[in-house]
């Protein structure tokens, strides 16, 4: 079987290795839900079989939204227009599990547009048991969400793009058709959560086309904590204990999203307890956070949480929950901020994770830390593997010279005989690489891929701008993450230079665009094609740099910040043109670029704002209110967050404004309502939207980038290299 020929994107091995389940010809849904091919291959005899369903009417292969093996057994998992199918081998008969989907309103195992955009990131929302006999699942129904409709013109006119859409496609006439989605907005109804556990240990064939004798696997309905009862909450994980059937852990939340809670549901009646609760401290919000993990007892568990640093600050840290003991240690501290947690060696107390470091927010290291229930009682303080390559990797220190950006994938030893292992990428600033390691003695076994070998001679034939990272102090205390890419032509001793400046600019709670990692992307190609000073910055609210600020308040200080820093770099970098700023962004960034254009600063002379959020009101709930809270409680930050109130200030010729016609992350309905409010202002500006794409642009995305080029260059005088 040739890969090629199927164009397989992704593979998943059954637990005995005989069989290989291949994902191939991906369509994407929602940014992350897909439809999708899948084939089964048989590694004994050399056989492949494309997966489709038995009841299925097509002659050709189903497209699946989601196939995976049932746990550690052969069977497989399928769910297909937003119901459950069970095969419990790859050549038995399909049994039809749910019958409640419909495409669009009711989901089971797959979450909605809110859910995978917001809340759960995965495609999927199914749990299989380890011993593949019980099925935990998750149900959503918008019924009485708002539905939002788009033009869809297909790939050509008379096309609606298919009649089995995802989106629910429809054409009236001879007009391009529509699409829709059910997106909720603050204040309005939520997608409504059920959790399911089904017992499919003794499931007999049930033909959903009414021949045989149907026998529903019987099912019980998980209850969140009673303090959720009569109020709108979230479902945001969930998962099995151990490796029986005999344990469920779910974290419920509330849709303020200040109160989240793990529950413990067991067997046989799995009937649910509340076993821990966190609170966002005041004047924060809680974020949705990777589901805890357990030990193999299921008597503590460790999870991400906000910890207070010093008077006011919190930081993402390590928590130890002991359920029999009722007690909690926080095993990192710092600060820095956590952002994964690898592995829990639980024989040898060690936890693994990822995090960046103090005062380097942009590096990633990764760090081991020993869990409380060891029998030694000294404190073990975090030690951070890949911290100046000291002594831990001290024979392998040539390899990573120039890495101070890391992942890892960790596998602890399973018994007192196996060796323990990890995997160590070296993500940037250098070219990247990745190489096995021992747990015990941190040293290298084998180098999986280095990239320099191929490319490092390539990359020294191109003429690449120069990165410098500093810190600009900000107010508070705060210090704003600065990386500039010096264009090929600049130099120390070129004093009267004048080079022009663009700006990206985020500003979303919780990102980071300054790190370092490797890339070469648009910015590196407008430094050294057009000897532009490229910017990026972090400001107050990104990763790692407080969140308080931004409570309740958007459009305040993530904007004034970005102001504050340009105004430094103008004042003290004196190769820097100050008649020739722009500025550019994308969706939340679009939003900030608009926002600064229009604060009468002076500082930009013009932005580019690519799929913008202009009105809070429409856009999603789960984002808005976490940050904004609801509108009848927080009215006024709703007005004062508003980008179209400030639509009268951006100066004429300034801004070019694009958006996709089919964005669901900030639908165009935004980027209309801006163009509207500048319109009726009497604000000239350029406008452009892309029919079918959505907030990626995918397309269409070197037409836009050709299409910013061009006004920046106009805007900005650019000599082209």
């Amino acid at each position: 079987m040739d890969f090629r020929q199927l164009n397989v994107q992704g593979y998943e091995c059954s637990s005995d290795l005989r069989y290989v389940l291949f994902r191939h010809n991906v369509k994407p849904v929602f940014r992350n839900t897909f439809t999708a091919h899948y084939t089964v291959y048989d590694v004994t005899n050399d056989h492949h079989t494309p997966l489709r369903l038995q009841a299925s009417r097509r002659m050709h292969q189903t497209r699946l939204q989601y196939a995976a093996w049932l746990g550690n057994t052969s069977g497989l998992l399928m769910i297909s227009d937003n119901d459950i199918y069970l095969r419990m081998t790859p050549a038995a008969e399909d049994v039809r599990l749910t019958d409640t989907g419909e495409p669009g309103v009711i989901y089971n195992g797959v979450p909605d547009w809110l859910y995978q955009e917001e809340v759960m990131p995965r495609p999927q929302a199914t749990w299989p048991s380890p011993d593949g006999t019980h099925i935990l699942y998750a149900t959503f129904n918008d019924t009485r969400v708002s539905a939002l409709q788009f033009p869809w013109f297909g790939t050509q006119l008379g096309q609606d793009g298919g009649s089995s859409s995802p989106l629910g496609a429809s054409r009236r006439g001879s007009f391009p058709p529509s699409r829709s989605v059910r997106y909720p907005t603050p204040g309005s109804p939520n997608p409504e959560v059920e959790l399911w556990v089904m017992d499919v240990a003794n499931v007999s064939l049930a033909n959903y086309s009414g021949i045989g004798n149907v026998t529903w696997p019987i099912k019980t309905k998980l209850k969140p904590p009673p303090v959720l009862d009569g109020q709108d909450y979230y479902l945001i994980s969930a998962g099995w204990v151990g490796e029986d059937a005999s344990q469920i852990a779910v974290v419920w939340m509330t849709r303020m999203q200040n109160l989240s809670l793990v529950s413990a549901c067991r067997a046989p009646a799995w009937e649910c307890e509340e076993t821990h609760s966190e609170r966002a401290p005041e004047g924060l919000w809680l974020d949705a956070q990777p589901h805890p993990l357990f030990a193999p007892n299921g008597d503590s568990f460790l999870l991400l949480a906000a910890v207070q640093e010093g008077d006011k600050e919190h930081f993402t840290h390590i928590k130890h929950v002991t359920l029999t003991q009722q007690r909690i240690a926080v095993l990192s501290h710092g600060r820095y901020e956590v952002s994964e947690i690898l592995a829990w060696d639980t024989k040898a107390h060690l936890v693994y994770y990822l995090g960046t470091r103090e005062k380097r927010p942009g590096q990633r290291h990764l760090y081991v830390v020993r869990d409380p229930t060891a029998e030694d009682p000294r404190h073990f303080e975090p030690l951070c593997v890949t911290c100046d390559l000291g002594e831990v990797l001290w024979s392998s220190r040539f390899y990573y010279t120039n890495c101070t950006h890391f992942g890892a994938s960790v596998s602890p030893p399973v018994d007192d005989n196996t060796q323990g292992y990890y995997v160590l990428h070296c993500e940037g600033p250098g070219l990247p690489l990745a190489a096995v390691h021992m747990m015990s003695s941190h040293k290298m076994v084998r180098v999986l891929y280095d990239t320099r070998l191929q490319r490092a001679d390539k990359l020294s034939e191109l003429a690449l701008p120069t990165k410098r990272n500093f810190e600009v102090p900000l107010p508070q205390g705060w210090r704003a993450q600065v990386q500039l890419l010096l264009p090929p032509s600049w130099r120390e001793e070129l004093r009267d230079a004048a080079f022009p400046v663009l700006v990206e600019v985020n500003g979303r709670p919780g990102s980071e665009t300054v790190t370092d990692k490797f890339r070469i992307d648009w910015g590196t190609y407008m430094s050294s094609h057009n000897d532009v000073v490229y910017v990026r910055l972090d400001v107050r609210g990104a990763r790692g740099q407080g969140k308080k600020d931004l409570f309740r308040r958007i459009g305040g200080v993530e904007v004034q910040d970005q102001l504050t820093v340009l105004r430094h770099l103008l004042k003290t970098h004196k190769y820097l043109d100050v008649t020739r700023v722009g500025v550019w962004g994308w969706g939340y960034g679009g939003y900030v670029t608009a926002m600064v254009l229009g604060s009468q600063e002076n500082v930009f002379k013009c932005g580019v704002a690519v799929n913008p959020i202009a009105d809070w009101m429409y856009y999603n709930s789960a984002f808005t209110e976490r940050v904004l809270g609801s509108p009848a409680e927080n009215y006024k930050g709703y007005v004062e967050a508003d980008l179209t109130q400030r639509a009268r200030l951006v100066p004429s010729h300034s801004l070019y404004l694009l958006h996709g016609l089919a964005d669901l992350t900030a639908p165009y309905t935004h980027g209309v309502a801006f163009a509207k409010a500048l319109s009726e202002a009497g604000v000239i500006f350029r406008y452009q939207s892309y029919a079918d794409e959505d907030h990626a642009l995918t397309g269409v995305l070197e037409h836009a980038y050709r299409s910013m080029e061009d006004f920046l260059a106009e805007c900005l005088a650019l000599d082209a290299s």
